[in-house]
């Protein structure tokens, strides 16, 4: 279906493997291009209710491909962020579908950029996460300036992105950069689990959620109370909330449909 990139569904669950190997998922043009339409895919799909975002071998992503950026003439890095990372992740911010970034092996640069913009990280301890930009004398892009300090605070993130600190993923989870820092051989396992437990959450819901926590962290109490006072109007006229009071007042397990 794609040229770099891996796409599966299975239970409502779609996975998105980048799939460049040799170069520990080094992220080029092309790449993102399928990186792009299989999000597009996941999410114009009714059927699936989560994707994970992952790497095929060795690591998850190394980040920015450089070999294959022209140095020869004075690249313009402006332009190829506009034109490939901050329109991906741009979209991907507008998903309502969870995203889970299950990260093994090495998450540098641009890389780890794209694990901060999914929802949830799930980490094997032995991972390396590093900011990197600084080691090629650039600045953190493909979001990293928005993501980071939010998810670690201003301190530990100037000092992440300053010294380009390499981070296990113990590390990572103690300075809560991660959800869950996961034993290798139980890694596979536990993102399935977790991935199946958000595929069965009331889509709507979710959805609904996503939106008001990240739209609240450029906003006031007072806004945020507006948009909960709608989403609790949108939701409550729903037939999943009728399903969920109905559940759990028969003593069963709610079957969400979505709508």
């Amino acid at each position: 279906m794609f040229e770099t990139v891996k796409y599966a569904i299975e239970n409502h669950v779609a996975t998105i493997s980048m799939n460049n190997p040799k170069t520990i998922n080094a992220i080029n043009l092309e790449m993102h291009k399928d990186l792009y339409a299989a999000f597009s895919a996941a999410n114009e799909n009714p059927d699936v209710r989560c994707i994970v975002l992952r790497g095929e071998g060795k690591g998850f992503s190394s980040g920015a491909d450089l070999t294959s950026m022209n140095f020869q003439e004075r690249f313009d890095y402006g332009d190829y962020l506009s034109q490939t990372y901050n329109k991906l992740l741009r979209y991907m911010m507008g998903i309502q579908k969870p995203i889970i970034a299950a990260i093994h092996g090495v998450a540098a640069g641009a890389g780890l950029s794209f694990a901060l913009a999914c929802d949830f990280r799930l980490v094997t301890k032995e991972a390396k996460l590093t900011v990197a930009f600084i080691k090629i004398g650039l600045i953190p892009d493909a979001g990293a300036h928005f993501f980071l300090p939010r998810i670690v605070g201003l301190a530990k993130a100037l000092e992440l992105s300053s010294l380009g600190s390499i981070l296990n993923g113990t590390e990572a989870e103690n300075i809560g950069l991660i959800n869950k820092a996961i034993s290798a051989d139980q890694f596979n396992e536990e993102v399935r689990l977790f991935a199946q437990q958000l595929a069965h959450k009331p889509p709507l819901a979710f959805g609904k959620m996503k939106e008001i926590m990240y739209k609240s962290l450029d906003s006031d109490l007072n806004t945020v109370l507006g948009w909960e006072e709608e989403g609790q109007r949108l939701l409550g006229a729903s037939k999943d909330h009728e399903e969920g009071v109905a559940a759990f007042l028969e003593k069963r397990a709610p079957v969400f449909r979505g709508h």
